[in-house]
């Protein structure tokens, strides 16, 4: 099976995923002629076309090659991908706890360390500055509410 092909299949099922939850919004009348079901709607419509198209395409293709994921031959990358999974998914389980500050920055830490191997004084300082901008932007900035964790009786704002 080729890219195309595996794309435009795996599009088209979350094409349909998405538009089967888009029946699951509840509509209200609320004098808006467009409703909150139209743009979800569009979106699964643009990702079901997108993904018959590819698959449409690679069907009519003269030359078609195979494609391989490479779990085997890029094992290290793969396993890169899993482990940033990983880790986003403790990110967001210790949020409250931590606070965004202190989470975010253990998990920078730990993927520029993945990525930017051998570099830790970079990486440190890579990952204060963007726990701390973020931060400061969306809770300070924009005046989002973002957990405080630990820091919530240090933190002057």
């Amino acid at each position: 099976m080729t890219k195309n092909m595996q794309s435009g299949i795996f599009a088209v099922i979350i094409g349909l995923a998405y538009l089967a939850g888009t029946f699951k919004i509840a509509m209200y009348d609320t004098g808006d002629s467009v409703g909150p079901r139209s743009f979800p709607f569009l979106i699964a419509a643009i990702v079901l076309i997108c993904g018959v198209a590819l698959i449409f395409h690679d069907l009519r293709a003269k030359e078609r090659k195979p494609f391989s994921w490479g779990f085997v031959a890029h094992r290290v990358v793969w396993l890169r991908i899993a482990a940033t999974i990983i880790f986003g998914i403790l990110f967001g389980l210790v949020l409250d706890t931590l606070g965004y500050l202190i989470a975010m920055f253990l998990f920078m830490i730990i993927i520029t360390e993945m990525i930017n191997v051998g570099r830790h004084k970079q990486n440190l300082i890579i990952s204060s500055l963007f726990a701390l901008i973020s931060f400061l932007s969306f809770a300070v900035v924009l005046k989002l509410s973002l957990p405080r964790g630990l820091l919530g009786g240090i933190l002057p704002f």
